[in-house]
């Protein structure tokens, strides 16, 4: 298991979780929110990532974590292509109708929805508001995403009642 802090260019606050798998344009990580907190994944656009650091072995977090993580052995995606191209990777949230949450150029604003379009270069997400109201769509290039998450517990929340 590797355990990894990431800087995200332009943002002040690094990214701690295990490393799952590296592609060519996207690494996914299992997100660790905050001491021990295991939440959700997060599929990091390589081209946006300033720098990478590993946790050492010998720490405390990085003992509870290995733990943690194997005793649960999920992984979110069984085609580990789909981190080589960015086409795979939005027609595979798409095509499992996962919720995401979208991240662009501000760290604090993160856009919640359904990818429902695919383009050469760019895809629709259909929008939803904290309430779950549809707030109609929106078109996001590729290259403008710095990262995408799924399954963590704010969405799956969410996924209760829409899927309901």
């Amino acid at each position: 298991m590797k355990l990894i802090k990431i800087k995200i260019r332009r943002f002040k606050e690094l990214v701690t979780g295990i490393l799952m798998r590296s592609g060519a344009k996207w690494s996914l990580i299992r997100l660790n929110a905050v001491d021990y907190v295991l939440d959700g994944f997060q599929f990091t656009n390589k081209e946006y990532i300033a720098c990478e650091s590993e946790i050492k072995e010998d720490t405390i977090l990085h003992r509870i974590l290995s733990i943690k993580n194997k005793k649960d052995n999920i992984s979110p995606i069984k085609d580990t292509n789909i981190l080589d191209d960015n086409n795979l990777l939005y027609s595979s949230l798409k095509r499992d109708e996962m919720l995401v949450a979208v991240c662009l150029h501000r760290e604090d604003v993160l856009y919640v929805g359904k990818i429902k379009d695919i383009g050469e270069k760019s895809f629709i997400l259909k929008l939803y508001n904290t309430d779950l109201q549809n707030c109609g769509a929106m078109k996001i290039d590729f290259v403008k995403v710095r990262y995408i998450q799924i399954h963590t517990d704010y969405l799956d929340s969410l996924c209760l009642l829409l899927d309901s």
